[in-house]
């Protein structure tokens, strides 16, 4: 998924490029070039990848259900972070769903941090008994 999302983001970054550039000689050699204008297919390719950062998710949270505490874990949400906040930024945003489903993996991430964080203070706290 994410090798499909990187070809779709590089893709859409060439043809932007190049019809910028192209509608910048058009207008100073005074050639019509409004009909370049974005015609919505970008605008379809980053939805299409909001959708695809859905999926991505979705597959995380089932993952993260799967191994449930494993080793694994933190690497996975880690991940799955990464990749949802390339496709908001190249999106310009989430839709409702897709943004319920982040907002899933970010609780887990914290409930995640908070039992970490009471395992080392469980584990810090025997090592100053161990000492006394």
């Amino acid at each position: 998924m994410q090798a499909l999302f990187e070809k779709l983001e590089h893709g859409v970054y060439s043809l932007v490029r190049v019809r910028d550039g192209a509608m910048t000689r058009y207008r100073g050699y005074q050639i019509p070039w409004e009909w370049m204008q974005d015609t919505g297919i970008v605008s379809q390719m980053k939805l299409q990848s909001v959708k695809l950062a859905m999926k991505y998710l979705r597959r995380v949270s089932s993952e993260l259900e799967a191994i449930q505490g494993g080793p694994d874990e933190e690497e996975l949400m880690l991940q799955g972070v990464r990749f949802a906040f390339r496709v908001h930024q190249f999106a310009g945003g989430f839709d409702g769903d897709t943004m319920r489903a982040f907002q899933y993996l970010k609780e887990k991430a914290s409930t995640f941090r908070s039992q970490r964080h009471s395992v080392n203070q469980h584990l810090h706290q025997q090592r100053l008994a161990g000492r006394s």
